[in-house]
């Protein structure tokens, strides 16, 4: 009867999946956050440095393999891995939005596309810094101080 002693409307908690071996590590929790956090690093990166059209879709291709890594992971590792998956959730939504909308100024007018470089390289390098401080805090199987902060 012990077992029954639950609040009706509270769903029971989930066990949080054991570490597996093997791989390359990334059947672990670290190394989970460590790839969500490199793909996201990479992701822009690719953008970056291949922003030509047939070219730029594979930095998307990316960054929608590393959405779908962390947000399919998201509640499923240790908390401490939980934080890494929010923190790359919102630095992919984010940093892609605002590219977005800084590409959107270059078909404003042809003089803009000064400013348009300026926000590339801007998001790109805020982008990056937030995904190589959460590879290096997932290395060390440290949380993120605040996943859902906007610096880092």
């Amino acid at each position: 009867m012990s077992g029954d002693n639950v609040t009706p409307f509270r769903p029971r908690p989930k066990p949080v999946a054991p570490q597996r071996r093997g791989g390359l590590g990334f059947n672990t929790h670290r190394g989970k956050a460590i790839l969500v956090q490199l793909l996201t690093l990479a992701a822009f990166a690719l953008n970056v440095f291949l922003p030509a059209p047939p070219w730029s879709f594979l930095g998307m291709g990316v960054g929608v393999g590393a959405f779908i890594l962390a947000y399919t992971n998201r509640g499923e590792g240790m908390p401490w891995a939980n934080t890494h998956h929010e923190h790359a959730l919102r630095t992919l939504l984010i940093g892609y939005s605002i590219w977005l909308l800084g590409s959107m100024l270059s078909y404003l007018s042809p003089y803009l596309a000064l400013a348009t470089l300026l926000i590339h390289i801007v998001t790109a390098i805020w982008a990056g810094l937030r995904a190589l401080i959460g590879a290096v805090l997932a290395t060390m199987r440290k949380p993120i101080p605040n996943p859902r902060g906007v610096l880092v």
